[in-house]
């Protein structure tokens, strides 16, 4: 990481400087070149007006001859020590002579397009290669009237080869400078950068150390920069994330403490059927060794094909189902199992609560034997009842022994049932909490 983000930071601002420098270096040489040949052709008007001021005497011109005149190498030679080369050259191309060659070598100039454009405007201005001296040159010509006869034309060069020095020389001494610039600025740039990424690696580090749950702060840089404000704000959200944790440990403990002492039994299942948390209540109602770990297969820890139909119907869609269990052979437990969906927002599945329901069952099968009991003992005298008084209305009141006998057992039976619905108000009132103690003396004797 280190060595990646230096070398990077670094490299990139090389690539800036070289991509400024570049475009500079190109624009400079083409705007000094500019400047040189502006001057170089000032130079050249200069000379050129001079010349034209102090020109050579009309007699040392020669249409038919190509050799100068005495006159008119002096001329030449005088305007020559300025540094330029002259040209004399006739209206028909003829070079008459020159300050550097021999005129009789050289070919006709009447295509050159500064005489072409002296002879037309005055004067005319060319940057071309030259085929006498074979180099560069920057050419003016002018048109010089003479008295009798056509114009002639005095053309002066200056080598373009001093331009290409003078713009070398600064280009040398503006990488020159480029790269102690460079030098320089690249290893400012270079520490820089370094400092940079130790404190990118700081930050890098402490953000590790708030994944792995170390949520110490970590020393903000006094630098007032950006770092130092992301470092701020960085321990910000490590406070409130640390805070976030242990409320949500808190959360976790305290739901943790709630359902592990809580009697019914509870777990919740994933959408692929398997167990994520299931408590102590849940693994004592299903008679499990050892609490299930989670993720495993619900049918692997449960054997009552009801629970998981219910679980499977709430995973299909069904918001909740209820549903009754038995656990044990001999001794039989009766649970309501309550099946309820839980989205989240990614993930869903099901809650199951089992709650222990054989006490309440119990108390049904005794209130039954009970109805079933009472119900017996009201349909004896009932029964006696009911045929002694149809068979004293069959005949049996016209038998005064049999009537007084059967009136007495009728009489006996519905004693009896008087103390059956007596002793039936007074369950009544001990199930409501309302019956009153009756104190009274007794014999002692009648309690041994």
């Amino acid at each position: 990481m280190r060595l990646n983000l230096f070398w990077k930071l670094g490299l990139a601002f090389f690539a800036l400087l070289i991509a400024v420098l570049l475009p500079v270096d190109y624009y400079a040489e083409r705007t000094l070149r500019r400047d040189y040949e502006r001057a170089g052709f000032e130079r050249l008007t200069s000379i050129a007006r001079v010349a034209l001021s102090s020109p050579p005497p009309v007699s040392s011109f020669s249409t038919t001859s190509r050799t100068p005149s005495p006159a008119l190498r002096e001329w030449l030679t005088k305007m020559a020590s300025s540094g330029v080369r002259v040209t004399v050259i006739t209206s028909d191309g003829l070079v008459l002579a020159d300050s550097q060659s021999d005129p009789q070598t050289m070919e006709n100039h009447a295509g050159r397009p500064e005489i072409r454009e002296a002879l037309a405007n005055g004067d005319g201005l060319s940057i071309r290669h030259s085929v006498s001296i074979n180099g560069d040159l920057l050419y003016y010509a002018a048109r010089f009237a003479m008295p009798s006869g056509p114009p002639i034309v005095l053309r002066f060069a200056v080598p373009l080869l001093t331009v290409n020095d003078e713009v070398w020389a600064f280009r040398r001494r503006f990488w020159l400078s480029s790269v102690v610039m460079l030098l320089v600025t690249g290893m400012a740039s270079l520490l820089i950068s370094r400092t940079f990424s130790r404190r990118v690696e700081r930050l890098q580090s402490f953000s590790r150390r708030v994944a792995e749950g170390d949520f110490r702060p970590i020393d903000a840089d006094r630098s007032g920069d950006a770092l130092e404000a992301l470092a701020v704000s960085l321990n910000d959200s490590a406070t409130r994330l640390d805070r976030a944790m242990r409320t949500l440990r808190e959360e976790r403990n305290l739901s943790a403490a709630i359902l592990g002492s809580m009697v019914e039994g509870v777990a919740v299942v994933n959408s692929a059927e398997r167990l994520l948390f299931a408590n102590e209540g849940f693994v004592g109602i299903l008679e499990l060794d050892s609490p299930p770990q989670p993720g495993r297969s619900l049918v692997e820890v449960v054997r009552q094909t009801e629970l998981i139909e219910a679980v499977r119907d709430v995973l299909k869609g069904a918001p909740r189902v209820e549903a009754e269990i038995v656990t044990g052979t001999l001794r039989q437990r009766f649970f309501a199992a309550t099946v309820a969906s839980v989205k989240a927002t990614e993930n869903s599945g099901a809650v199951v609560v089992l709650h222990d329901i054989t006490d309440l069952r119990k108390l049904e099968r005794v209130r039954r034997d009970f109805v079933a009991n009472v119900s017996h003992e009201f349909k004896t005298p009932l029964t006696a009842i009911q045929g002694f008084a149809e068979t004293l209305l069959s005949g049996a009141m016209d038998d005064p022994q049999n009537r007084v006998r059967f009136l007495q057992i009728i009489l006996e039976h519905s004693r009896r049932l008087a103390r059956l619905t007596d002793d039936l108000l007074e369950l009544s009132k001990m199930d409501a909490d309302r019956l009153a103690l009756e104190v009274d003396r007794v014999s002692a004797s009648q309690l041994v």
